[in-house]
């Protein structure tokens, strides 16, 4: 509870900036239309020509790009504006020190003290076609399927912040290695179902580089129907990476001594 709360405040605190520069909502909308709208169009195009992509129906489709753009969105407010930057801010410029001498967990206040609300309008558009998506479909969506959907797409977000922290964590090692433009390259991949990829690929973005459990895996459970073995897998894969993030941050503490270091 302590930490939701210091989660609230730090998002009401970013509100009151954010809206400081208004100016800012108006470009930050036009970008989430603009990316939005060019990977729906690419969809209706296709489906001009094609019943199924992949085994993928237009109504599937609608839904993986509506999924995708709801995790896109809440990484882009609660995850990035804390780690895209840190091997600069947080090593560098030592605002990690400062972390570091707060009463709270360090890993909390460099992954999730910051925010940034006006990402938020990429969640609501991914509420949007996702809702398009479902209602093109030819049956809604089971009980089971929303409910594996939903635990799905916790897992997915804890996949997410897991990546990014151990993206951050190699800071410590290397402080001037820069991935985030390898990240959101890859990350962009995420908008389309695995099954168009060949199989290398697949697996590579199934075991190696998890961005089949962002949309791909939730959307397909939600009007396909649930299975017990995918739920399971993408619990014990959030489970893991976020084990596997948090051993990384503090053998990087261990190893930080300070920003000079």
């Amino acid at each position: 509870m302590k930490l939701l709360r210091l989660l609230g405040a730090g998002f009401s605190m970013s509100l009151r900036r954010s809206v400081a520069f208004r100016i800012n909502l108006v470009f930050d909308v036009l970008l989430a239309f603009t990316g939005l709208g060019t990977a729906v169009a690419a969809v209706l195009i296709v489906f001009t020509r094609a019943d199924a992509v992949a085994g993928w129906s237009k109504a599937e489709f609608l839904v993986l790009i509506g999924t995708y753009q709801l995790i896109t969105g809440m990484r882009a407010t609660f995850i990035d504006p804390n780690l895209s930057w840190f091997p600069e801010t947080g090593i560098r410029n030592g605002k990690l020190d400062g972390y570091l001498l707060q009463p709270a967990p360090s890993l909390f206040l460099a992954s999730l003290s910051l925010s940034s609300p006006l990402a938020l309008i990429q969640f609501v558009l991914g509420v949007v076609v996702l809702g398009w998506g479902i209602g093109a479909a030819e049956q809604p969506p089971s009980v089971g399927g929303v409910v594996s959907w939903l635990v799905l797409m916790a897992a997915a977000l804890v996949v997410t912040w897991a990546l990014s922290v151990l993206l951050a964590c190699l800071a410590f090692w290397a402080p001037k290695l820069q991935l985030d433009v390898f990240y959101h390259s890859a990350w962009q991949l995420g908008r389309y179902p695995t099954d168009v990829f060949a199989r290398p690929i697949r697996v590579v973005l199934t075991y190696v580089f998890p961005m089949a459990l962002i949309a791909s895996v939730p959307s397909a459970a939600l009007l396909r129907g649930p299975q017990l073995g995918v739920l399971v897998a993408g619990i014990a894969a959030a489970g893991g990476a976020a084990g596997l993030a948090a051993f990384a941050w503090r053998s990087g503490l261990r190893r930080y001594t300070g920003a000079t270091s």
